[in-house]
């Protein structure tokens, strides 16, 4: 999971790196760089898990929770933006990929606590046969 948190956090700075750096100098906006803090926010929870192992599970659900931001954050602006029509198509492209690399990173955390579950009431009930 933390290896995910990296690669997602990664990808989404690049996202907005990218964003900006491709943007018209006309149309440069710092919005552009909203991905690579959401990516930013993923690396650092990332940091933490592999600094503190006992802090592992609230990090990795924090987030799972800036993943879910992302997502929601990416949604919101392709409404607001659709609705009312000035958008360019660099801005909408940045959106689209954010919102699929959260949404992406979202499903692999909700996979991962899943299987972290299972595995940990196998062993309660291996222990409780015992």
């Amino acid at each position: 999971m933390v290896r995910n948190a990296f690669l997602f956090g990664i990808l989404l700075i690049l996202n907005g790196a990218a964003g900006y750096s491709l943007a018209d100098a006309d149309s440069k906006s710092l919005t552009a760089f909203i991905p690579s803090v959401i990516g930013a926010l993923l690396v650092i929870c990332g940091l933490i898990s592999v600094a503190h192992d006992t802090a592992r599970k609230h990090a990795m659900h924090v987030s799972a929770m800036v993943g879910l931001v992302g997502v929601l954050g990416a949604l919101g602006n392709l409404a607001r933006a659709l609705t009312s029509g000035g958008a360019s198509s660099l801005g909408l492209a940045m959106t689209v990929v954010m919102g699929v690399l959260s949404a992406l990173y979202v499903v692999a955390c909700i996979q991962s606590f899943r299987a972290a579950g299972r595995a940990r009431r196998a062993a309660n009930s291996g222990t409780d046969a015992e």
